[in-house]
């Protein structure tokens, strides 16, 4: 089935038309294509398809192609595939996402047929933010960490065990090609250490400032790219989003009252729900505590991954240090 008559069946439309392709995906997995409809149930002009070759063995931009990095990568989009399919529905609209209009498989091949966030207002992306404007974004990771947050082992069907592309177990290439270190010799513990945190939730799993859409006004988010999510401790997603868009400067300066908004949104979230105090309180400081040991979990990767990345700072060298430091001390 080509991708237009996915999309005329899906909407009921009247015509499809193709746009313009706004990106390819991650070594050439596939595309997402703007189309342009008209005549459609949900009164659309325009929708996004992300279309997925899952036959195709790649070539990694940064040389780590293999049939793990493969494996790996087509495991991403069949849980992206569930999410929209299943478990996007049971999200509330302050954590805000594009619509799923309809999935198609076959063996070789998915399409997934998303609203057109740009039309719906969503039309601004960023590569770097102020600390002012990371707090939207704050709020929609701790309205979606708040929706699933479990104080036991639990288990979301058809995604990821362990959210976030970097979790070690998929990562043993990149873990092996780390020069030795300390952090290289506690990867497994602080990896377990998060995984054994007593209260999880699910994870976007790539919370990348690349990965939210933003108002004119900056105050509203919406996000896309569910390829990783899966379960793992709230603070793994803030850790990674305010890497990608802060320098070291307002890190440094800003960070403590960051994580301060945040919880105080993720407590106010789940009381909102009908939790106790006592138990938004609880999640709190487990997770204060875990923050640096999921900084140096995303370090660790980087530092096997590409260890000469921008990433790769002082401040996150700092933090990865303190995490460090507290496991020796435990």
């Amino acid at each position: 089935m080509s991708p237009e008559i996915f999309v005329k069946r899906s909407l009921a439309a009247a015509s499809v038309a193709r746009g313009e392709t706004i990106q390819s995906l991650w070594s050439g997995y596939g595309e997402i294509v703007r189309y342009l409809v008209s005549g459609t149930q949900y009164n659309l002009t325009s929708v996004i398809v992300k279309s997925i070759r899952l036959d195709m063995v790649m070539t990694h931009p940064r040389g780590w192609q293999s049939d793990l990095s493969h494996q790996r990568k087509l495991q991403s989009y069949q849980v992206e595939t569930q999410w929209y399919k299943d478990w996007s529905k049971r999200v509330s609209p302050t954590a805000r996402m594009a619509k799923c209009y309809g999935v198609h498989e076959t063996q070789n091949e998915i399409f997934i047929l998303l609203e057109d966030l740009d039309a719906s207002g969503f039309e601004y992306r960023h590569g770097q933010l102020t600390w002012s404007a990371c707090l939207p974004v704050l709020d929609w990771l701790a309205s979606f960490h708040s929706q699933f947050i479990v104080s036991s082992q639990d288990s979301y069907q058809g995604l990821w065990a362990r959210g976030s592309y970097w979790h070690l177990d998929t990562r043993p290439d990149e873990w092996q090609a780390m020069a030795d270190s300390e952090l290289k010799q506690q990867a497994r513990r602080i990896d377990q250490t998060l995984k054994q945190a007593s209260y999880q939730t699910l994870l976007h799993g790539d919370a990348k400032v690349a990965n939210f859409c933003f108002s004119e006004s900056g105050k509203n988010v919406a996000a896309v790219d569910f390829q990783y999510t899966g379960q793992g401790v709230g603070v793994q997603d803030v850790a990674y989003f305010l890497g990608s868009c802060l320098d070291e400067t307002s890190l440094a300066e800003h960070l403590a009252f960051l994580l301060d908004h945040y919880f105080a949104e993720l407590t106010r979230c789940l009381v909102a729900q009908g939790e106790s105090p006592d138990f938004a309180t609880k999640v709190e400081a487990e997770w204060r505590a875990l923050f640096d040991l999921a900084w140096a979990d995303f370090h660790r990767f980087i530092l096997g991954w590409s260890p000469n990345h921008p990433k790769n700072t002082s401040f996150s060298q700092r933090i990865t240090e303190a995490a460090l430091a507290s496991l020796r001390t435990s």
